[in-house]
């Protein structure tokens, strides 16, 4: 693939980039997009345009460094985000690069120093205010990926991280496959680890939509002491704009079949009533959009 047509997508991906802040208010590089952010996109990106993309797909081309040009379904598919009619006419109507003028060099010379200048500033000051936030696994003591977490205030706020800081006195860390916990941000300390231990209940589902069993009944068993019996089970469909509503019975009934209909479970939320889970939110992981 061209050059040229990589440089393109890179001139979309920052188009795509600031229509999420002016509909999302979502102010960061998609780097330091969270699973949140990134969650509520891919249900903005389905609103608009009827179609959206993978988590998957979104680490892979978005979030990080890519030298491979998407399907032309999905490269038309941000364009019409963005605001035009498909990919040809993003590359055609959107604005290139301006021609530097002479003096272009000098001025960015000088404005790197500034910029500079401002950022050691903010970060002398923030250094001192506010902790680096990191997190590691209660068993295993491996790092914990901060974009797979959530940050909120204690009344439910969506707080920002970025780059390892949140300015929040406290703040409320979840993810779909570790526990909620409250954590109190102590201005004295450069660094601040915080330990996190796994929703066992999510990770048992994760595993049994990958593996396969013989003993269904004990499968089924295990999954009906771990439900609530009035819980609701929602299985979103990116690829069909929608979302299915499964009762506790339907759930278990397509995760114990001997062909699994629910294979490759990716958790998106879970809400917990007696110790049971009794609100569930999954899609199914696939590779359509690689």
């Amino acid at each position: 693939m061209s050059e040229e047509y990589i440089q393109h997508f890179e001139r979309l991906k920052e188009a795509v980039r600031n229509k999420a802040e002016e509909r999302l208010s979502i102010r960061k590089e998609f780097a330091d997009w969270s699973v949140a952010d990134i969650q509520d996109f891919r249900v903005d990106l389905e609103a608009c345009c009827k179609s959206s993309v993978s988590e998957k797909w979104f680490y892979t081309h978005l979030k990080n460094t890519n030298d491979k040009l998407p399907r032309i379904d999905v490269l038309n598919l941000l364009s019409e985000y963005a605001g035009f009619k498909n990919w040809d006419a993003f590359i055609f109507e959107a604005p290139a690069e301006v021609k530097r003028s002479r003096f272009g060099p000098w001025l960015a010379v000088f404005g790197g120093v500034i910029a500079a200048a401002i950022g050691v500033s903010m970060w002398l000051g923030n250094r001192d205010s506010t902790p680096v936030l990191t997190f590691i696994d209660a068993y295993t003591q491996e790092p914990v990926d901060a974009n797979s977490l959530t940050f909120t205030s204690t009344v439910g706020k969506r707080l920002q991280y970025s780059k390892g800081r949140i300015e929040a006195d406290s703040v409320v860390v979840d993810g779909a496959y570790y526990k909620e916990k409250k954590v109190g941000i102590v201005s004295n300390k450069d660094t601040l680890t915080v330990t996190l231990f796994p929703d066992d209940y999510a990770l048992m589902l994760n595993f049994f939509s990958r593996s396969i069993t013989e003993d269904f009944e004990k499968r089924r068993a295990q999954l009906l002491s771990a439900i609530h019996p009035d819980a609701k089970i929602f299985q979103s469909h990116p690829e069909l704009s929608g979302i299915e509503l499964l009762n506790r019975e339907e759930f278990i009934y397509r995760l114990t079949l001997p062909i699994n209909q629910l294979r490759n479970l990716d958790i998106q939320d879970i809400v917990y009533k007696d110790e049971k889970i009794y609100r569930l939110r999954f899609t199914q992981n696939t590779d359509e959009d690689e």
